[in-house]
């Protein structure tokens, strides 16, 4: 039987109970303290005699709390939900509805946010009255109850917690792990990165990308975790020199962003530069390496799928560079035509995958048509060497990944053709270096209006659209080129090109 995550934790804190377990802006723990906060958490959740299983949702940053809750629901028998910071009011209401939480965490105040405020009035919507639970000043949020009880723990069968994912019409999917998923991906993850109790992660963000091998992993390996509360490129940089990681968890945009000042940092301590969320550009993961001691490992998979793929540390740099490795925790891959045949290695076609890491499922939707005869289609467009490793060339749908978020054009179209100076919208995404792709809103307007960049962005933001889904780019189009029914999207990529260029 695999060792649990908290199995994991009671052994460190038995063993290395002073070394530095997790840390962040504003408070910094032991694997001891860990242990006791954690279990004293779990005993506050199991003294509210909620039905085991009961979902605790934490709409979070990057915050010590997002990992110790974590570890509090295993613990406690309960199923954790942690959603975005960076959503908004439409993605977090959709979220409550599904899972409907018998507790919920949010912070006071976030950057310009009020979380709290905001979930609160989600709730009052909805009609719901679960737990409260508000992160304010104070160093450490602190939840106090009895000792738990061991056979409250999680089973491996049981569900650990759903991760959120942009869906394709804008609406997060939410897709459940059982905790056997979750110790799958720990125990490969700990592996593939030669993971032990000397190492300490820096997570630039939270989420489903790099960041787990910080809340699944590192645990499991008594690795320390320090997390950035919100990234800055320079705040980033000042952490490497000052907590001196050896594995910083990034998407390539956020490693983009920290390129340029390394030469100027003591960044010796760093042996791996560890991302996902998006394609890395070559000449970024060449320049890392040239001016760093670290390797790139590329990653691959999604949060509404599980499986995942990865290069070695050990491959060449030709490897490491320019794919993303080959299927980890028993994951398995294959790239097929559109009639689903097995392609021959270097041939591009769709991406499908199934394996032991994979969601269980999914809440409130059942996503059937991205399972098929027991494969998941990723609808991206990938090719394979002789040795498996996987090269993504391009995607079969229409999202767009800004800096390793997915953004549904569906619902920002939406949104712009209820505005009142738009007769017309498309979105489409438009290259960049640092983030990948930039959201572009390509609107015809209605006769007499002359919309403008900010107006239509601070429609949009009160409209309760998430920050980085807000147009960043704008085209104003006579009319969009159709084919048929359909708006003709590679014409229109080619039109936005030309007309951003004349403009800078």
């Amino acid at each position: 039987m695999r060792e649990t995550i908290v199995a994991a934790l009671a052994r460190h804190a038995r063993e290395r109970p002073a070394a530095g377990a997790i840390a962040d802006d504003r408070s910094r723990l032991s694997w001891g303290e860990t242990e006791q906060w954690v279990g004293r958490a779990a005993g506050w959740l199991a003294a509210h005699k909620l039905r085991r299983g009961a979902a605790v949702l934490g709409w979070l940053p990057n915050c010590a709390e997002l990992y110790l809750l974590r570890l509090a629901c295993e613990q406690a028998g309960f199923f954790w939900v942690p959603v975005p910071a960076s959503l908004g009011r439409r993605e977090i209401a959709s979220i409550t509805e599904r899972v409907r939480p018998a507790v919920a965490v949010s912070f006071a105040r976030f950057r310009e946010r009020a979380p709290s405020e905001e979930l609160d009035g989600v709730f009052a919507a909805l009609g719901m009255d679960p737990i409260r639970v508000t992160v304010r000043d104070e160093p450490l949020l602190r939840l106090d109850g009895p000792p738990p009880r061991a056979c409250d723990a999680l089973r491996l069968e049981e569900d650990a917690h759903a991760l959120a994912t942009t869906g394709s019409e804008g609406i997060p999917k939410l897709a459940v792990f059982t905790l056997a998923a979750a110790c799958e991906r720990a125990h490969a993850q700990t592996r593939l990165l030669g993971l032990t109790a000397a190492d300490i992660l820096l997570t630039l963000s939270p989420g489903v990308g790099p960041a787990r091998a910080a809340w699944l992993a590192a645990p499991l390996a008594g690795a320390g975790v320090v997390a950035l509360l919100a990234f800055g490129a320079d705040a980033a940089l000042e952490w490497i020199e000052r907590e001196r990681p050896s594995v910083v968890c990034g998407t390539p945009s956020q490693l983009a962003m920290l390129a340029p000042g390394l030469a100027r940092i003591d960044c010796t301590t760093v042996r791996l530069w560890y991302t996902a969320g998006s394609v890395l550009p070559v000449s970024l993961a060449e320049a890392l390496e040239a001016t760093t001691h670290g390797k790139v490992v590329s990653t691959y998979g999604g949060a509404d799928f599980g499986g995942w793929a990865a290069a070695d540390p050990d491959d060449p740099p030709a490897i490491r560079h320019r794919t993303v490795g080959r299927g980890r925790g028993g994951t398995e891959f294959r790239i097929v035509d559109s009639r689903g045949r097995d392609l021959p290695a270097g041939a591009p076609g769709e991406l499908i995958g199934r394996g032991p890491c994979c969601v269980r499922g999914y809440l409130g939707e059942v996503e059937r048509d991205r399972w098929r005869d027991g494969w998941f289609h990723t609808g991206d467009l990938a090719s394979a060497d002789q040795a498996g490793n996987i090269a993504i060339v391009g995607r079969l749908k229409e999202v767009i990944i800004r800096g390793g978020d997915n953004v549904s054009p569906a619902e920002i179209e939406a949104l712009l053709r209820a505005d009142p100076e738009v007769s017309d919208a498309a979105v489409i995404g438009v290259s960049d270096p640092v983030l990948g792709e930039r959201v572009c809103a390509c609107v015809v307007p209605v006769a007499g209006a002359a919309p403008g960049l900010e107006s239509l962005r601070d429609r949009l933001r009160r409209s309760g659209l998430a920050h980085f889904k807000l147009p960043e780019r704008l085209v104003v189009l006579d009319a969009l080129p159709w084919v048929g029914d359909k708006i003709n999207r590679r014409a229109l990529a080619e039109l936005a090109a030309a007309r951003l260029a004349q403009t800078g």
